[in-house]
């Protein structure tokens, strides 16, 4: 994995992540190998993914896949956000590529227990990417 960090720094009246650079805060981000895929796990508690504009959406996830230098066939984007003290909500975000580059990308809400169980421990073992 790449260790470059782009520092990301949102006003308080826009909490989605990349209001002015296109890129994703190294800080905000782990990752997990498993069974042959890269699960990229993205906090937004710092803010939202642009999913409302799909070709930023698209550039910020190729950027953070880029630096951490990730197979893009092989990888999984992953939303996590803080439902509670205790709980967190999962968004699976399933890319499609053309050319080397993202085309399409289709969120689905983690709701069925076992696809939850299995994503909180990916998460879970999944390793912070530290800045140099």
């Amino acid at each position: 994995m790449a260790n470059s960090q782009h520092v990301l720094q949102p006003s308080a009246n826009d909490r989605e992540f990349g209001s002015l650079p296109h890129s994703i805060d190294l800080e905000h981000v782990s990752v997990s190998q498993l069974l042959g895929r890269d699960y990229i796990f993205i906090d937004t508690r710092y803010g939202s993914l642009p999913t409302h504009n799909p070709d930023r959406l698209h550039s910020m996830l190729d950027d953070l896949i880029a630096q951490l230098e990730l197979a893009e066939a092989h990888t999984v984007a992953i939303s996590v956000q803080e439902v509670s003290e205790n709980t967190v909500s999962f968004t699976r975000h399933d890319l499609t590529w053309h050319k080397h580059k993202i085309c399409r990308v289709e969120s689905t809400d983690i709701t069925q227990p076992e696809q939850y169980e299995f994503m909180e421990m990916i998460w879970h073992c999944s390793t912070s990417v530290s800045p140099v």
